[in-house]
Order: structure tokens, then C-alpha cells, then sequence
């Protein structure tokens, strides 16, 4: 691991998170994100909160500045762990997953792996990724349209922006990710079911970007210092 980029990192994800705090803190269940007053320190946010989630996003970058090495490609990877935290908190508390978000990881990936892609003169990564995405996405708006209630379109989304992540790395990373997250997704609503309460609606963001986290893990695992 580079344990420089990765103190680097993590120290920039633990200041990104005193404003991701303000963001994921006054998301309303409905309409559109804002910064609030006082977002440089967090608010709305408690202070101990918001201590919480900068140690949160400082342990997810540093994770990841330690896994990938300086590439085109990292400024997408540090982004999506630093806005992963802030939807894994908004669909916690609201159960959505706000699509600008969403679209700020999808913009951000395809524009790090169009530059990478230019600077390598490889395109493979990136068609894998354009497809792993757009396959994703379009097979579970099928399911989401055939099971109504089961899939929402925030998940659909997120699912979707995390495969065409995962999908840069490879096939495997693919189906790694997704299906961690779809198991573990399925785990803790048998766990919800169990309960004396009975159904309880469950965020399915977290589960999804704890199989993206795995997914990066693993594929680093088994082949250190080739995440380009």
C-alpha cells in the first residue's frame, strides 16, 4: 500500500466530510439537497455527528489512496468513497438515494476513464464499463417496473454508477461487487423480517456500497498495483 497517497487521501476525505455531513444532515425526504448555513462546520449536523462522519470518510479514502496507485482514475475511486458515505447516510435516514449525487459519481467515473483511456490508448476498460453499467441499470429498471415496490430508482441508479465503477477493473470485480451487496442487502431483510416489528422497509444503499468497498478490496487482493 502507499501509505503517503493514502494519509493524503484519508486527510482529504475527513475535511470532505465536515460539509458531506451539512449535505446528508438537512436532506429532506423529497426535493433537492442544498448546503445549509453553518455547512462549513457541519450543521445541522451535531458536532460528535459530525466528527463521526469525517472519520468515516477519512477511513474510506485512506482505504482506497492505500489499494489504487496515482492514476487518471483515482479522483473518480476518492469521489465515489467520499459521496458513498454521504448516500449511505441520506438513505438511512430518508430512504432515497438523491439522483444528483448519483450523477455526480457517473459524470466524474466516465470522465476520469475517458482520460485514463486516452493516456493508455486502451479502450477495452472502458467499453467493459459502459457496458457493466448500462446492463445493470437497464436489467433492474425491468425488475423495479415488474415488482413494483421491490426496486426503487435511486437503488436502480446507484446500482447502476457502481458497475460502471467496478467495471473499469474487470468482469469479476463486477459480479463481485453486486453480488455482495444483493446478498448482504438480502441478509439483513431476512434479519428486519424476523423481528417481532415484521416488515420494515430497508435502505438497500449501504449494502450496495459495502459490495463496491469489497469488490475494490478483493480485486486489489489479487492483483496488487494494477488499478490504473
Amino acid at each position: 500500500m502507499n501509505t503517503l497517497t493514502a494519509s493524503g487521501l484519508g486527510l482529504a476525505g475527513a475535511l470532505a466530510g465536515i460539509p458531506l455531513s451539512a449535505i446528508a444532515y438537512s436532506a429532506p425526504a423529497h426535493g433537492h439537497l442544498h448546503l445549509p448555513e453553518g455547512w462549513w462546520h457541519g450543521a445541522p449536523a451535531r458536532p460528535p455527528t459530525v466528527a463521526a462522519v469525517s472519520l468515516l470518510t477519512g477511513t474510506t479514502t485512506a482505504v482506497i489512496g492505500g489499494l489504487l496507485p496515482m492514476s487518471a482514475t483515482l479522483p473518480a475511486y476518492w469521489l465515489f468513497a467520499v459521496v458513498g458515505v454521504g448516500l449511505a447516510i441520506i438513505d438511512i435516514r430518508r430512504r432515497r438515494l438523491p439522483h444528483v449525487l448519483t450523477g455526480t459519481l457517473m459524470a466524474t467515473c466516465l470522465i476520469s476513464f475517458i482520460v485514463a483511456t486516452a493516456v493508455s490508448g486502451n479502450p477495452a476498460p472502458l467499453l467493459r464499463a459502459i457496458i457493466a453499467g448500462a446492463t445493470t441499470t437497464t436489467t433492474l429498471v425491468i425488475i423495479a417496473l415488474s415488482l413494483p415496490g421491490q426496486l426503487g430508482l435511486g437503488d436502480v441508479t446507484l446500482a447502476g454508477v457502481i458497475t460502471l465503477n467496478l467495471g473499469w477493473l474487470s468482469w469479476h470485480t463486477v459480479a463481485h461487487g453486486l453480488i455482495i451487496g444483493l446478498v448482504l442487502q438480502g441478509v439483513l431483510g431476512f434479519a428486519a423480517r424476523a423481528r417481532p416489528r415484521g416488515r420494515v422497509a430497508l435502505p438497500m444503499g449501504p449494502a450496495l456500497l459495502t459490495g463496491w468497498l469489497s469488490a475494490i478490496s478483493a480485486y486489489w487482493w489479487l492483483h496488487p498495483g494494477h488499478l490504473t
